[in-house]
């Protein structure tokens, strides 16, 4: 079973019980990286749009598209949307992040919530990302994302195996957004900040470079 397969396994099963676990853990980080994502551009893609927590966040400018690979999740998104009269909300499809479905430069930001973590190749996903994203645009990470240290990281890898299986967030470090940064050369981190006191969670901005040869 490959890791969108076994992805789309998971959260089957969550996907009746997510937001009566998740909505208010999440609610304050979902409604600050939609504003952010406001205040730069209209065309915003979010990636791993599941249960639609995010989307009543938008401000009414935005056309969002979403995407996700769990259908039993988008199902719930699209009532979201339907319930709340989202007409900001473009579409809602399936799509797995390591193949767009769009052409380069579509988007003015990309957002992704709680997703990058879980996914199977995290540097495929970013690639992905800068392709289709604007030159002038915005690359958005909102997730579960620690600055290392050999004791977290320790205790991180001890559950990172379970964490995975039950599709939780496993230990991911900022030191790998910054590596394939300079690896790739198609984005620079720009701001990473808490989205809550403790700084469980954090907002990483990434902007992309303009340099059209770059961004082939």
């Amino acid at each position: 079973m490959s890791g969108t397969e076994r992805q789309r396994e998971i959260y089957r099963r969550w996907a009746p019980v997510y937001d009566p676990i998740y909505a208010r853990i999440l609610r304050r980080a979902h409604r600050h990286l939609a504003q952010v994502a406001g205040r730069h551009g209209g065309d915003v893609l979010e990636i791993g749009v599941g249960t639609g927590l995010g989307l009543p966040y938008y401000p009414s400018a935005c056309r969002v598209i979403g995407i996700d690979v769990s259908r039993e999740m988008l199902e719930r998104a699209k009532a979201r949307t339907a319930r709340h009269c989202l007409r900001n909300v473009a579409s809602l499809q399936i799509m797995d992040a390591h193949h767009l479905e769009f052409p380069a430069d579509t988007f003015d930001v990309v957002t992704l919530p709680f997703v990058l973590t879980l996914i199977e190749a995290p540097d495929v996903v970013l690639r992905e990302c800068a392709r289709v994203v604007r030159p002038e645009g915005l690359i958005l990470i909102a997730s579960r994302i620690s600055r290392g240290g050999p004791l977290q990281t320790r205790v991180e890898r001890t559950f990172e195996p379970l964490a995975r299986r039950c599709g939780l967030s496993a230990a991911f470090h900022l030191s790998r957004i910054e590596s394939w940064c300079e690896a790739e050369r198609l984005a620079h981190v720009d701001q990473v900040e808490n989205l809550d006191l403790a700084g469980f969670f954090k907002l990483v901005a990434l902007r992309p470079f303009g340099n059209a040869a770059l961004r082939s």
